[in-house]
């Protein structure tokens, strides 16, 4: 039990894109820089899970060689298990585990990109979005709502035959972030840069941004404020979570729910009036009702 907010002294960042951006390869790169600075560092890996079996093949860990075998690092991959968000139903709580075994910078890496991976904003002090080099005019079908809430976005492998592609999806993103400006928090603009984990000098520029960032959420109040306002954002979360649980693994109600399933299907009774019919039976029960934990 601890200060659910964690200490100003913590940093933690969130890493997402689609895939082929290099997410895993630009931690590891970004992990041992931040190795080589004498800070202890924490990855957070989230895999997808399979809707079939509910298993994960877990290979973050192995695209983080370098960083995996270093003792001032913890890099931990977990399952999603079907979770939406980009991120596991325990990430809040593993990001505190970690600041409090002493890890200064804490990486969070989402299973993708997408509408639902905004939810890795809610846990993190800054969001890095990763953009792989385009092939055509197009944003990679990057949705709007991502790119809103992206404090950062780096165009990766801004080298060799991929380097003038990575500097044209440059350019389209440095006018999509320009459009977007006017919606951005006003404290910090949104940087658009180009970076390759094959010249260690764009990964050190890139986590001066990133501090650069802290800074001014620092120096405006908002970095706390961000906190506070992700720990109202657990709260319901974990209140949400806890009654679907409870829900679904209460005896008494099981036969009831199955049978308004069935009036629903029928349409005998409608969604919203089925569940103020179950809501109205499991509010009186939750006490009884055993925690998920």
């Amino acid at each position: 039990r601890g200060h659910s907010m964690g200490s100003t002294s913590t940093f933690r960042v969130g890493i997402s894109g689609p895939p082929g951006a290099g997410k895993s390869t630009l931690i590891d790169a970004l992990g041992m820089h931040l190795v080589s600075l004498g800070k202890k560092v924490a990855v957070m890996a989230v895999d997808p899970s399979s809707m079939v079996t509910g298993g994960s093949i877990l290979g973050d860990k192995t695209r983080m060689e370098n960083l995996s075998r270093e003792t001032s690092a913890f890099v931990r991959p977990s399952p999603s298990k079907g979770f939406l968000g980009g991120v596991t139903a325990n990430s809040y709580e593993s990001i505190l585990l970690c600041e409090a075994a002493g890890y200064e910078v804490i990486l969070l890496e989402t299973v993708g990109v997408g509408q639902s991976e905004i939810s890795v904003s809610e846990l993190t002090d800054v969001f890095l979005l990763l953009i792989p080099p385009a092939s055509g005019d197009e944003l990679q079908g990057v949705k709007r709502g991502i790119m809103e809430v992206a404090d950062v976005i780096a165009v990766t492998k801004a080298d060799g035959d991929t380097k003038d592609a990575a500097h044209r999806t440059l350019t389209q993103y440095s006018r999509a972030a320009r459009l977007l400006a006017a919606d951005h928090d006003s404290v910090w603009r949104r940087v658009v840069m180009a970076i390759s984990v094959s010249e260690p000098p764009t990964v050190a520029q890139l986590w001066e941004v990133l501090l650069k960032h802290r800074a001014a959420m620092l120096d405006s109040q908002q970095f706390m404020r961000r906190r506070e306002a992700q720990s109202q954002a657990q709260l319901w979360n974990n209140l949400h979570a806890e009654v679907a649980h409870r829900l679904r693994t209460l005896p008494a109600l099981r036969d009831q729910v199955r049978a308004l399933e069935r009036d629903v299907l029928l349409g005998t009774t409608t969604p919203r009036q089925a569940c103020y019919t179950i809501l109205d039976a499991l509010f009186p029960m939750l006490k009884e009702a055993p925690s998920s934990q």
